[in-house]
């Protein structure tokens, strides 16, 4: 009897806590699996929120149509144009069979003319961070002209265009000019430094997308671009580099050096008056991977004089990131103010009075390597 009765509880457990309760069944879904938004070209009225359209939003889906041997190669793209996202997805609806699943998106790609707009941006950034069905670590990039461009890649390699992107940003671990950002970590940047942030960059390419860089933004607004030598600067100096190479030149043989870890230390120097002292120590470690045939790099001389060309390699690119940022962007994006807030919060608070001039005329920076 007791048999009898644990028999049917376990049954009873299975009929109840098996199967999909889920109220949208799969096939009645579109997984999103990238999501590109720009600001709207010609704004137009919407009719029941009497709302003038801000953005356009493109959708990237599976072209489960054309899928090979079980595996989706192909994508196809939705656009809509509405004042908000919400709205924008309720007019997909009008049109669209299958309801809208973020579970596997992995790709945000916001479009130049937005970045420019330092309202849509917070706005539309505000919608990512509350909406629960966004995933918080899909990857955020801009690009240097519309969101939606880069939708129309045409790939050299099969390859779903979401999952292609994300391996290039996956890169990172071995070439530092190639940038990584989840959405989390981005809106971290945005908030904890008054919206001053960068965010990677995408292109298209003749082998479809290719990295750009950096982009960088301040108050919310975009700024400017950083090139390959000022990206990898940025890593050292932030200590977000995890991988790369340094060429250093030894007479006419190019040597480049393939650094596997990179370290850097910020410390407070001293303080002398209203000036700041702030020292930045870097340290690396790697391998000589090429030189020349014939040539040994086992004499201490030469592997000093190779050491010392890529510590003024090192200080020299930081220098300029440096003085560029104090000079020309007038913007803190050397986690100058993070430190300060963290180990030094009596100092913070009387530079954060006039952060601005403070960072521009009182914050000396020295780099060690």
């Amino acid at each position: 009897m007791r048999k009898a009765k644990a028999l049917l509880v376990l049954l009873s457990c299975m009929l109840v806590l098996t199967g999909c309760w889920d109220k949208v069944e799969l096939e009645d879904r579109a997984f999103v699996l990238a999501i590109g938004v720009d600001k709207a070209e010609v704004p137009t009225t919407d009719e029941v929120a009497e709302a003038r359209d801000k953005y356009l939003f493109t959708f990237v889906n599976p072209d489960t149509a054309k899928a090979e041997e079980g595996k989706v190669l192909d994508f196809v793209t939705f656009q809509v144009q509405a004042p908000s996202y919400t709205i924008g997805i309720t007019r997909l609806l009008q049109s669209f069979a299958q309801f809208h699943s973020y579970e596997h998106t992995k790709v945000l790609i916001f479009g130049r003319e937005l970045m420019e707009d330092p309202v849509l941006l917070k706005s539309m950034l505000d919608n990512f961070a509350r909406g629960h069905q966004f995933i918080i670590s899909m990857y955020v990039f801009t690009t240097h002209n519309k969101a939606a461009d880069i939708f129309q890649a045409k790939l050299k390699m099969k390859s779903l265009l979401a999952y292609y992107i994300t391996g290039i940003a996956d890169n990172e671990k071995y070439a530092s000019r190639v940038g990584k950002l989840t959405l989390l970590d981005f809106m971290r940047q945005v908030l904890d430094n008054d919206g001053d942030a960068v965010i990677p960059s995408l292109d298209l390419h003749e082998n479809g997308v290719t990295s750009s860089y950096l982009a960088m933004i301040k108050g919310y607004k975009y700024i400017g671009h950083m090139d390959a030598k000022e990206t990898v600067a940025w890593k050292w100096l932030n200590g977000e580099a995890k991988g790369g190479v340094i060429q250093i030149q030894d007479g006419d043989i190019p040597v480049p050096f393939n650094y596997s870890t990179f370290k850097r230390r910020i410390y407070l120097d001293k303080i002398e008056g209203k000036k700041i002292y702030i020292t930045y120590d870097m340290q690396t470690e790697g391998s000589i991977e090429e030189y020349i045939l014939g040539k040994k790099l086992l004499d201490r001389d030469k592997i000093q004089q190779l050491e010392r060309e890529l510590e003024q390699i090192i200080v020299k690119d930081s220098m300029y990131l440096v003085k560029k940022m104090k000079e020309e962007y007038k913007v803190d994006l050397l986690g100058i103010r993070d430190f300060l807030r963290k180990f030094h919060p009596m100092v913070y608070e009387e530079v954060m009075k006039d952060f601005e001039n403070n960072f521009q005329d009182n914050i000396i920076i020295n780099v060690k390597a």
